[in-house]
């Protein structure tokens, strides 16, 4: 199967390095206009075409990934399903929730799949959590903490759109994996209170910032953001999902419920050795799970999709609702409000 990358940045280099060791899949082709590309392309014995539509003509791939900047993400998506080209669109889907559901309105219209890259939700870690909160094993949710701190380099910044409101910044880049694996395990988020700083960078865009979520169960979950944060705990250093991150024997991510806890990417289950009380001792228990990496099962299950055996884990729709959450903490943070998702899923 011939699959073409759009967008030759960090990401779209996992994409191509993916594709490349995944037997019965093969680059075909790069889109991206920056010199930088050539080397890549000549590397995995393909070429670059600096505009993506010289590439759909040339290449005719059966699918394309696109992780272009995100204000690209509508008119790529457009020209690729119109052409008959199943996408999987990097997150975040699109820039607002608008041009998410105009996506997914022009997949409807073609009968062409889109599956958004929330690489997380295909983590062996990732769906056991979802699978020991459904079942009940942690009882009802009452909390979940979540730490995402990173240290970027200065060079990060030297892409533009990066340091640019509505496009780059933390929250849109890093926190909407968080908001997706929320959503993914635990549930609906029902309302948002947030604050961001630039006070590091001085950026336009936030630098930390720190959310407060309430979800649709009840349960109430905290996020802390830092792209300028000299720590080990987030997913990204924690997980080793990604070999240029050095990984780290950290918890990121925690769950509380009226049974149990369970950490994540430590995936251990905590409980009481006696009665659920203050004063018994809680003890882990490690829960095994087979290792898989996520971009590698990502890249199957697009497989799957463009040959129609299986519907796409997250469309452009679903990935829309991320989106909102987004919207509302962009506003809780212009208003100082506790704003309702609700408010911006249209």
């Amino acid at each position: 199967m011939r699959i073409s990358v759009i967008g030759c940045g960090a990401v779209g280099i996992t994409h191509v390095e993916t594709i490349a060791s995944t037997p019965g899949l093969e680059v075909a082709g790069i889109g991206d206009p920056a010199p930088s590309a050539d080397g890549i392309a000549r590397a995995h014995g393909t070429r670059t075409y600096a505009d993506y539509r010289d590439l759909i003509a040339a290449e005719k791939p059966d699918g394309a990934v696109i992780a272009a900047p995100n204000a690209l993400h509508l008119p790529m998506a457009r020209t690729f399903l119109e052409a008959g080209i199943p996408i999987l669109m990097e997150k975040p889907v699109a820039n607002t929730v608008a041009e998410g559901m105009e996506m997914a309105a022009i997949a409807a219209s073609t009968g062409v799949p889109v599956l958004v890259g929330h690489h997380r939700r295909h983590h062996p870690a990732i769906r056991k959590a979802r699978e020991l909160i459904a079942g009940g094993a942690l009882g009802q949710v009452v909390t979940v903490s979540i730490t995402y701190n990173l240290m970027k380099p200065a060079s990060y910044f030297d892409a533009g759109w990066r340091r640019e409101p509505s496009v780059g910044g933390p929250l849109l880049i890093n926190a909407i994996h968080e908001i997706d694996l929320l959503r993914f395990t635990v549930g609906e988020i029902d309302e948002v209170m947030a604050l961001s700083s630039s006070g590091v960078r001085g950026f336009d865009v936030e630098d930390t910032a720190a959310v407060i979520f309430r979800l649709k169960n009840g349960a109430l979950a905290t996020l802390a953001l830092s792209d300028t944060a000299a720590g080990p705990w987030s997913w990204d250093l924690g997980s080793g999902d990604v070999s240029r991150f050095p990984k780290h024997d950290i918890v990121s991510h925690m769950f509380a419920g009226t049974k149990g806890g369970l950490t994540l990417p430590r995936l251990e289950f905590w409980e009481h050795e006696g009665e659920r009380a203050w004063t018994t001792r809680l003890s882990p228990r490690p829960i095994e799970v087979e290792p898989k990496d996520p971009f590698i099962a990502q890249l199957e299950h697009f497989a799957a999709v463009i040959e129609g055996r299986e519907p796409p884990l997250i469309d452009a729709r679903e990935a829309s609702m991320n989106l909102a959450v987004m919207q509302a903490i962009a506003a809780s943070i212009r208003t100082g409000q506790l704003v309702r998702v609700a408010d911006h899923q249209a």
